[in-house]
């Protein structure tokens, strides 16, 4: 379903999802048996699309940058005559405080507490808490704590 303006109470109930943040419009939601767990204080940008063959599940003060995939269904490789088999899905939980740029691409993963995902990363591996993945590559490097004005900090 595209939902323009998921802010309707209506519409979060009848879809069955728990929403304390906000989505914006024009996101696609699937209409499996997933449903999406949205934290108070994070918000899903425009243009994103949510599969939920299985459950999304996005923590507490987590940003989701316009364009983001979130894609919870895949297949198990079949024989060459027909390589892709049985259709399974895995859950995706974004944990709190994340920041996942735009036009991520989230694949049956858990992206652990603190994270920042750089914009058109491929995430199909969870992460360490306060990761720093950038580029289409997983290059993972640890966020350094510090207390300094303008610096990432755990």
């Amino acid at each position: 379903a595209l939902v323009r303006g998921l802010g309707d109470v209506y519409k979060r109930q009848i879809l069955g999802h728990k929403l304390k943040g906000n989505v914006f419009p024009d996101c696609f939601l699937g209409v499996s048996k997933g449903r999406l767990f949205l934290g108070q204080g994070s918000f899903i940008n425009y243009s994103c699309f949510l599969d939920l063959s299985d459950d999304i599940v996005i923590g507490k003060n987590v940003a989701v940058g316009f364009k983001t995939t979130f894609i919870n269904a895949t297949h198990e490789m079949g024989s060459s005559e027909q390589r892709a088999g049985n259709g399974t899905s895995q859950p995706i939980r974004i944990e709190d405080g994340c920041w996942i740029g735009a036009g991520v691409t989230i694949i049956g993963v858990t992206i652990a507490r603190g994270c920042i995902i750089g914009a058109g990363a491929l995430v199909t591996q969870s992460t360490e808490p306060t990761v720093y993945m950038q580029e289409f590559q997983q290059k993972n490097k640890r966020i350094v704590s510090r207390q300094k004005k303008g610096s990432l900090a755990k």
